[in-house]
């Protein structure tokens, strides 16, 4: 069995991430999955020689969600291959199954992508808003007339106007701004999976026909309904605030991800390896368990470990908080990612890679970014029939 962690690419709801699970748990070699809101990834243990990632893409991309695989994963090399040949036409040609590959990509390329989908939502929220304020103001005028009686009933000539606005700013609303929430409503009637993308699509495209039936055919249908009573505000309104509520959370879950950044950023690029009797200069990630590494001056220290020759002052600030320098001697522990103030030594590598403690506590910081609270994880159990439930009462 191996683990993957995969991005997942179009998730925005505690439904999403319910429907994902659902929809990979049913895939063959496929023992366990967890598919997190907060971090918008999945953690999935699978048998490779039943089942490998382009195929569960393929699975939850008929959803409107992707698996992300990115650079430097454990076995990225089955995303590499593709599909099988054999099970998808492939023949001899060897660009078959390309579409169906698993999309591999860096951590930049996925931050790029999301700061592209930010500034596409930020856009959005800045038109609809000021649809939403006039629709807001209509709405506000009109209860404030008629029920209450706060103030005189709106001008003809204005209510005109307004009759003849709103149509044009709902549709614009609902088939540009709201165009995921109707893709949402179509994979509910093709598949049968429904999240929240689907109820709000099914609400407010029902809204904005019913308005525009009545609208439309108000002479003949003034006998049976109020033809004066529309919902066009309503289709306004809902788009308006579901898409400043998801530009706000993409926004804060970004601003959390930059956070793990830092961390990272903080860690030694490269190290300074003894081999052979020769200092060489390796990055990172080529450093092994008990190597042995030369720290000089003003250099952060590579990984953790042990020195086993030479004295240093070492400021460990990034892990106590403590400013002043702390002087370390043969055999004292040093960690990876703190800065060697003074002096040159020779340590021996104890711990690397995810071993390192900057390592488990960026992991610490994902772990508690994707963990629940108990009323949580009480919503994602309402979040799978909540959807169901809601359309059942709307039909009844």
């Amino acid at each position: 069995m191996e683990v993957k962690t995969l991005a997942v690419k179009g998730i925005h709801c505690a439904s999403c991430a319910s429907v994902i699970k659902r929809s990979l748990s049913k895939v063959p070699g496929i023992a366990d999955v967890e598919v997190s809101f907060g971090t918008e990834k999945a953690h999935v243990t699978y048998d490779p020689s039943l089942v490998d990632v382009p195929k569960m893409n393929e699975e939850v991309s008929k959803l409107g969600y992707s698996l992300i695989d990115p650079l430097g994963g454990a076995s990225s090399h089955h995303e590499m291959q593709g599909m099988d040949h054999s099970k998808h036409g492939g023949g001899d040609n060897p660009h078959a199954g390309h579409d169906m590959m698993t999309p591999i990509t860096s951590d930049a390329s996925i931050k790029e992508e999301k700061l592209k989908d930010l500034a596409k939502l930020a856009r959005h929220v800045q038109i609809v808003m000021p649809m939403v304020a006039v629709s807001v103001l209509v709405m506000a005028w009109e209860i404030g007339a008629e029920p209450l009686e706060l103030w005189p009933p709106m001008p003809e000539m204005t209510m005109e106007f307004f009759h003849h606005l709103l149509p044009v700013l709902a549709t614009y609303a609902l088939f540009v701004i709201g165009t995921p929430y109707l893709k949402g409503m179509v994979r509910f009637f093709r598949y049968g999976v429904a999240d929240m993308d689907s109820l709000v699509g099914i609400g407010t495209l029902t809204a904005y026909l019913y308005s525009f039936v009545v609208s439309a055919f108000s002479e003949q249908l003034s006998a049976w309904v109020d033809v004066d009573q529309n919902y066009y505000d309503v289709t306004i309104v809902v788009i308006g605030f579901i898409t400043l509520g998801k530009f706000l959370e993409a926004r804060s879950k970004l601003r959390t991800g930059e956070a793990i950044e830092k961390l990272l950023g903080l860690a030694a690029k490269k190290a300074i390896v003894l081999r052979d009797g020769v200092e060489i200069e390796v990055p990172i990630e080529e450093v092994a368990l008990n190597d042995i590494l030369i720290v000089k001056p003003g250099t952060k220290i590579p990984v953790d470990g042990v020195i086993i020759e030479g004295k240093s002052a070492i400021d460990e600030s990034m892990i106590t908080g403590e400013s002043l320098p702390v002087d370390k001697i043969e055999g004292d522990i040093v960690i990876g990612a703190t800065l060697n103030k003074q002096g040159s030594f020779r340590m021996k590598a104890t711990k690397v890679g995810a071993d390192t403690v900057l390592s488990q506590i960026i992991k610490m910081v994902e772990e508690a970014q994707g963990s629940k609270a108990p009323i949580e994880k009480l919503a994602d159990q309402v979040s799978a029939v909540f959807v169901p439930i809601v359309m059942v009462i709307a039909v009844l």
